[in-house]
């Protein structure tokens, strides 16, 4: 896979099919507080924190509600992570084929680094992620660039030689706007940039075209 010599994989429905578990506890938290929430489709890939302080911010709350809200929310999706069946298939098997063609690997996730840990140990893969960005390491969340520089400073990567691999459109966008190349994998999604490779069923076919790309 000489294309690419860093790829950045976001975490949540990219690694691990979590995203059921964050939904059913985003879910809870607007029942919890009393707010109709949006479609998870919306907010997905996006900080707990940012969501819920837009999500909620008519209700005017203090610094400590925000805080245990987002706190709320976390502890519920870990719960349900730790019940659920998270697991691709396909995860391990790609990332242990990139380590070993040379391609530097890291994770760029909107997650707090407790509910990242967690869910990349209970899939068995946290051994192979040498770096790991999560939202307690930058100061805005995708959209907004910061996780992948962040990943791409960590890794020692140039923009032009890194793919991100992402699910969800504000992840593709932070992706635009750090400058590297990007792909989706698992949501078919409808965007356009210069340096999108295109949707891809699951990690397999994505690593298979890049393999085909590299001869």
């Amino acid at each position: 896979m000489a294309r690419f010599s860093l790829i950045i994989f976001d975490m949540d429905g990219v690694l691990a099919d979590s995203s059921p578990c964050h939904a059913r506890a985003y879910q809870d938290l607007w029942k919890e507080v009393g707010v109709e929430g949006p479609a998870y489709d919306s907010i997905m890939g996006r900080p707990t924190g940012e969501v819920i302080r837009e999500i909620i911010r008519d209700l005017r709350p203090t610094s400590e509600q925000v805080e245990l809200w987002i706190r709320f929310k976390q502890e519920r999706a870990r719960a349900y992570l730790q019940k659920g069946t998270v697991t691709f298939p396909d995860t391990r098997e790609v990332l242990e084929r990139l380590t070993a063609s040379g391609t530097a690997i890291a994770v760029g996730t909107s997650a707090s680094r407790d509910t990242a840990e967690l869910l990349l140990r209970q899939i068995g893969v946290l051994p192979l992620i040498p770096v790991l960005v999560t939202s307690d390491d930058v100061g805005e969340g995708k959209p907004a660039p910061d996780t992948y520089l962040e990943a791409l400073r960590r890794s020692g990567g140039v923009p032009d030689r890194t793919l991100v691999v992402e699910d969800s459109l504000s992840g593709l966008r932070a992706a635009t706007a750090a400058g590297t190349w990007s792909a989706a994998v698992r949501n078919n999604l409808p965007y356009s940039d210069p340096r999108f490779l295109g949707n891809f069923p699951d990690l397999r076919s994505l690593a298979a075209t890049i393999e085909s790309s590299d001869r």
